[in-house]
């Protein structure tokens, strides 16, 4: 009971870090601001990677926080001695820089690799910066999606996912490959003195997601297979993504084996840090859909409405119709 009390207690001050973190870029408001009516909702933030304030969750595990800004994904950065394994890099060119910026302050004079949880631009579309300074790292399933449908990718953001004032986000992105890619559902790197487990069970969220999992620390990585209080990102946009580069089966299997691997911390790929709760609340939500889908007429029923009131302290709602869509077609 003291263990499980005092890891509580960790976890909830791991939590406290994050958010401090967050809003310490957030409390000033520009000049520009000034003498104007704050009331008026503020213009969407730019989803860039702000790496001023990373949180260390454990000896040489850090986390740049997301600040819950939309298209801006929580980034790791993990410290061996021979080696930094950075877990994204954020959408664009400056938030790539940013980030490699910060690992080599954290870890002067190691060996970096960059890795990403997935092929989404979000997560790992400034990996040119780290392509000569850094190896890029991923699993052989999402390699091949990147190469496929990495140019969609890059116009359908442009075109249908950022907003007007953000599109120069994406100007001169070069699509980059990694180095390295491993073929197996597991692999394990080791970056001196400090192992860490790659897993992915093919298509998910994505083609090839994966999870990062740090077995001494028992701190797992899951990009997208997770969001804590946000709707899951069912991707559905075609023809940018079409149904058949998601699988929700293979989604609910990968939430499962989270599960069971007992990780002290999870890190979502968007909001706060958590534990078992995040995986089990998103089986809880396919289950909902899939029920309500059964048990009324989609015709005649407002299903995103529904929901919205089911999960009311979840943000996102954005993320109800093409979930709805999916199990539809899918069936």
């Amino acid at each position: 009971m003291e263990t499980e009390k005092a890891a509580y207690t960790n976890r909830r001050d791991l939590l406290k870090l994050t958010v401090i973190a967050g809003l310490a870029g957030m409390v000033s408001i520009p000049a520009s601001a000034q003498g104007q009516d704050i009331l008026q909702p503020p213009a969407r933030p730019l989803p860039t990677v702000d790496t001023r304030f990373p949180a260390e969750m454990a000896p040489g595990v850090f986390l740049v926080p997301d600040k819950r800004i939309p298209l801006v994904p929580n980034i790791g950065i993990i410290v061996g001695t021979e080696s930094v394994l950075v877990v994204d890099c954020g959408l664009g060119i400056e938030s790539a820089e940013n980030v490699l910026r910060l690992a080599r302050e954290l870890a002067p004079g190691r060996r970096i690799i960059l890795t990403v949880t997935h092929a989404h631009p979000e997560h790992g579309f400034g990996a040119q910066v780290f392509r000569s300074d850094a190896r890029i790292y991923y699993n052989s399933a999402q390699r091949d999606y990147f190469q496929r449908s990495g140019q969609t990718l890059l116009d359908g953001f442009r075109a249908g996912i950022l907003p007007e004032g953000q599109k120069h986000l994406l100007d001169g992105i070069t699509l980059t490959p990694p180095h390295e890619s491993y073929d197996t559902a597991e692999t394990v790197i080791n970056l001196g003195g400090r192992e860490v487990r790659f897993r992915t069970w093919g298509t998910a969220h994505s083609p090839g997601d994966q999870i990062l999992f740090l077995p001494q620390e028992r701190i797992l990585f899951a990009g997208d297979l997770l969001e804590e209080r946000m709707f899951p990102i069912v991707p559905f946009f075609p023809p940018m993504i079409g149904v058949g580069d998601i699988d929700v089966a293979n989604w609910e299997i990968a939430l499962n084996d989270m599960i069971r691997l007992q990780p002290r911390l999870i890190v979502p790929g968007h909001g706060n840090l958590g534990g078992a709760e995040i995986p089990e609340a998103v089986l809880g939500y396919f289950q909902t859909v899939r029920r309500m889908l059964a048990e009324t007429d989609p015709q005649t029923a407002n299903l995103p409405l529904l929901l919205r009131a089911r999960y009311a302290t979840w943000e996102n709602p954005e993320f109800i119709s093409p979930a709805l869509r999916y199990f539809q077609q899918r069936g």
